[in-house]
């Protein structure tokens, strides 16, 4: 008899939905989804009553109202045996003890380092199984060592560009302009593409040739085909960050070379010299052209295999 499982994860990327669809594969498990949509005013006197709130109590009632709605959504379709949630900083209190006082089983990922989320740590006492990539959380917290997953193998595209670099807009910025410049000057086609949201000022544009910058939103589905259309892929981490990222999975899947600055890919199975360059200083960038130049070099089947997003939640959920 398949379990009733409660799952939240942030809809950065429309991630969500690509965990969602592989367990919805799953005949094990009857999911329901944590929505959080934005909380839209039921009257005149609620937008009233929040304003009130925010200045004499120093506390948005919207959220705690925004939070009651969640239950009365997930309620009909309890009990649940189990829960799968991803960051559970971006829940409300009212959710969170919900869960810890009504589902047994109560796992949860934690995607980032404490250090880059502190408002992570609270939120362990909602839960009774941890996970994380990030091996000092996960000895410092007694949490379960896991990895990030990829999604899509076995492409036949023929790669557009030498290197390519996707992300949000952040501290990394920097470091993404002098890779992409000090490749340019090495004659390869390296470009990046940064997603930053719209200010009050408009459109951010980026005056370094091979960066463009877009506030345009990108679904984690088709993301992928950045990494699929590119003989390397670029993985800059965060500088709180020690554990991959899900480019690097994204290019064992693909069969693409990997172009990173986190030290951390040397201890996995899947490291190889020859398609993986460790960048040790941004301010002295030369990778050799012959990288490029050579094919990858094939991984075991069975090691590149088990780290598939229907491997990885089968390890999760056990």
């Amino acid at each position: 008899m398949p379990q009733n499982l409660l799952f939240f994860a942030p809809n950065h990327f429309n991630i969500d939905q690509v965990i969602l669809s592989e367990l919805k594969k799953s005949p094990d498990y009857i999911v329901t989804q944590i929505n959080p949509d934005k909380y839209h005013y039921k009257n005149v006197f609620e937008r009233i009553i929040n304003f009130l709130g925010k200045v004499f109590l120093n506390k948005t009632l919207k959220k705690d109202w925004a939070a009651k709605d969640i239950l009365e959504a997930i309620k009909p379709n309890a009990p649940f045996d189990l829960c799968l949630i991803f960051r559970p900083d971006l829940l409300h209190p009212i959710v969170l003890k919900y869960i810890q006082k009504n589902i047994p089983t109560r796992k949860v990922v934690y995607w980032d380092s404490f250090e880059k989320i502190p408002a992570l740590k609270p939120t362990l006492k909602y839960f009774n199984q941890f996970y994380s990539f990030e091996k000092e959380d996960c000895i410092a917290y007694n949490l379960n060592k896991i990895t990030n997953f990829y999604s899509h193998k076995n492409t036949n595209v023929s790669p557009q560009f030498d290197a390519f670099f996707f992300a949000s807009k952040d501290a990394r910025l920097p470091n993404v302009v002098k890779l992409i410049t000090a490749l340019r000057k090495q004659n390869l086609n390296a470009e990046a593409l940064i997603v930053a949201k719209k200010s009050k000022f408009g459109y951010e544009k980026s005056d370094v040739e091979g960066i463009t910058i877009t506030d345009e939103s990108i679904p984690f589905s088709e993301i992928y085909k950045f990494s699929e259309n590119t003989k390397a892929v670029i993985d800059i981490a965060h500088p709180n960050q020690k554990g991959l990222s899900m480019r690097p999975y994204e290019a064992l899947g693909l069969k693409r070379k990997l172009i990173t600055n986190n030290k951390a890919v040397k201890e996995f199975d899947f490291y190889n010299e020859d398609n993986i360059f460790v960048i040790d200083d941004f301010d002295n960038i030369h990778i050799p052209n012959t990288f490029f130049e050579k094919p990858f070099t094939e991984i075991n089947p069975e090691i590149r295999n088990k780290y598939h997003i229907t491997i990885w939640l089968k390890n999760i959920l056990a």
